[in-house]
């Protein structure tokens, strides 16, 4: 009896190493492609010219929004920043911060992913089709 008992607890901490093994390479799979996906983004996006860049952050006074279809998902508050993702269809996304760069205003939006890679960055107001309110009221852009 104390032997079998030996062998199911062995047993039981092989396959719990095997799984979270298995599962941490694949995260490193996961982040070795983003990452050479980045690079090489931004390898093509470098800007040339080094002039300063002004973010001016504010607090948010929505709570969610509906992205448009084809909308892209930025690293950064800039047109040329790399690209995260690009939205397929129409999208509800909570937002979390805001600021305004260049005179454009660009949310930092939260998308629902099951993954939860690259499910966060920011977009353009412009790809933003309607915007709820904390209190739940709708407004247009």
């Amino acid at each position: 009896m104390k032997y079998f008992i030996f062998i199911l607890l062995i047993s039981a901490l092989l396959f719990t190493y095997y799984y979270y093994n298995k599962k941490i390479e694949l995260l490193r799979k996961q982040l070795m492609i983003s990452q050479r996906k980045s690079y090489s983004s931004y390898n093509s996006n470098k800007r040339i010219n080094s002039e300063k860049v002004i973010v001016k952050f504010f607090i948010p006074t929505y709570k969610s929004c509906s992205i448009k279809p084809n909308s892209n998902l930025y690293l950064s508050p800039l047109n040329s920043s790399i690209v995260l993702r690009t939205t397929i269809s129409s999208i509800e996304a909570g937002v979390l911060d805001c600021a305004d760069c260049y005179n454009e205003t660009w949310f930092y939006v939260n998308l629902p992913s099951s993954d939860d890679i690259n499910c966060r960055g920011w977009i353009n107001s412009k790809d933003i089709s309607i915007f709820y309110s904390n209190s739940s009221s709708v407004s247009r852009n």
